[in-house]
């Protein structure tokens, strides 16, 4: 028997959540643990930034304290609240587990209000708990479904030690695909009535038909961009991420930076491999402060 045709019977014969605990045990154990602990009542706090300490599922803490750990997501952290607006509106494509949403309601006040759009049903779920021990709920929708290009039902693969905390879009056909709601940004605003002010997207490689859903927000209410640029995965799909800066010119955005504040163009992306946090705009952001708010 060849590899792939083992590779598939796995695939077909062992759940897909079995599969991604196994792989990684430590991070499993850990995962646990933190279920059990919140089963238990326990809350845990993290900060998200200098100033801005939230409330979250203990399971959450490491993934929001990178913003104040790591680099990067100190820099994206920091332009983020850079652009922030008192009483901003966010569409929030890719929640997650919401480390950005509350952070969209601290830095933009008490008017801010933020809409959401995961795909995963359990990262949806703790979503839901970290706004409720926020007590913010009068503020966020949430709605429990895939972004892209068009309305329907598409195949979306679960990773990560969570088993399905993360979703995202195979680069190949598989039996170990999961069927997801789909809407488009566009229709969400005029379902919601939501007009945003800024838009953060980061979708695993999904960028492209995303923002193909996304085209009436861009044009129309010129929203501040923050996007995550997946080149790699966008590559394994047999795509091109400049197709995604093509798509972000075309609905006028011409203005990009990184997110540690430097003007970039496709020369500059390219050399990044296409991998790099964007703040994409119709004019420029402007010279902003080192302070995170």
């Amino acid at each position: 028997m060849s590899n792939e045709l083992i590779r598939t019977a796995i695939r077909r014969l062992i759940p897909r959540g079995v599969r991604n605990a196994v792989r990684r045990p430590r991070a499993t154990k850990e995962r646990i643990t933190a279920k059990l602990s919140h089963m238990l009542g326990h809350t845990a706090f993290a900060e998200l930034a200098p100033g801005c300490t939230v409330k979250c599922h203990p399971m959450c803490v490491g993934e929001f304290r990178v913003f104040t750990t790591q680099a990067e997501q100190i820099s994206e952290m920091a332009a983020f609240a850079a652009a922030a607006t008192p009483g901003m509106k966010m569409m929030d494509i890719g929640a997650h587990w919401g480390a950005l949403t509350l952070a969209a309601l601290h830095f933009g006040g008490p008017q801010a209000k933020v809409l959401a759009i995961e795909a995963s049903e359990q990262a949806a779920a703790t979503y839901r708990v970290n706004i409720g021990l926020n007590g913010v709920q009068a503020r966020v929708t949430l709605v429990n479904a895939a972004c892209g290009d068009r309305s329907g039902r598409i195949p979306m693969l679960a990773t990560g030690a969570g088993a399905s905390d993360y979703f995202v879009i195979p680069a190949e056909k598989r039996p170990d695909t999961i069927l997801v709601r789909q809407v488009t940004a566009d229709d969400m605003r005029q379902e919601h009535n939501f007009q945003p002010t800024h838009v953060k997207i980061d979708v695993e490689g999904y960028e492209e038909e995303v923002l193909q859903g996304t085209t009436a927000i861009l044009r129309e209410l010129r929203p501040v961009l923050f996007l995550e640029l997946h080149g790699d995965l966008i590559r394994k799909r047999k795509k091109e991420p400049s197709a995604v800066l093509d798509l972000l010119e075309a609905a006028g955005y011409h203005q990009w930076q990184s997110v540690e504040g430097v003007a970039v163009g496709r020369e500059a992306l390219a050399a990044r491999q296409w991998n790099v946090r964007l703040v994409a705009t119709h004019r420029p952001l402007g010279a902003r402060s080192g302070s995170a708010g």
